[in-house]
């Protein structure tokens, strides 16, 4: 992993996280509107805000957090868990995949480096066999 590259796409996350987290989320909550009833629906929070605040913007937190340290595997034990804690909930391999990968289509509309471009890349395999490999050890 390129350090600067995962400095620059880090600090790319953190600036464009509401947008990129709602976008995200929204597509979701159409491909998946059965996601809704899985929420904690608020007063105060549409499905799509709830989205964003319970998956997408803290997968954006651990991206960032994985490029700041340069250590995937910071990721693991958070899919592991997520994969023996959401199904019961409704939360699913394909919506789990599909998160990851929207949202890396996201990440790759920003105005990115070569390199940067690559580390999505490199990040979204990472992400997509580590959720592989959790939802198939079962």
């Amino acid at each position: 992993m390129e350090s600067t590259a995962a400095a620059r796409l880090a600090s790319q996350l953190s600036a464009q996280r509401k947008s990129l987290c709602q976008h995200v989320s929204a597509r979701l909550l159409r491909a998946f509107p059965e996601l809704t009833s899985s929420l904690r629906l608020e007063e105060n929070y549409s499905a799509t805000d709830r989205l964003s605040q319970v998956a997408v913007e803290r997968f954006n937190e651990l991206v960032r957090a994985i490029l700041l340290f340069e250590l995937p595997s910071l990721a693991d034990k958070e899919i592991y868990w997520a994969q023996g804690v959401l199904p019961p909930r409704g939360v699913t391999y394909q919506h789990q995949s599909a998160m990851v990968r929207w949202f890396f289509e996201e990440v790759r509309r920003l105005p990115l480096s070569p390199a940067e471009l690559d580390l999505t890349r490199e990040v979204e395999q990472y992400f997509l066999n580590l959720v592989t490999n959790a939802y198939n050890r079962n």
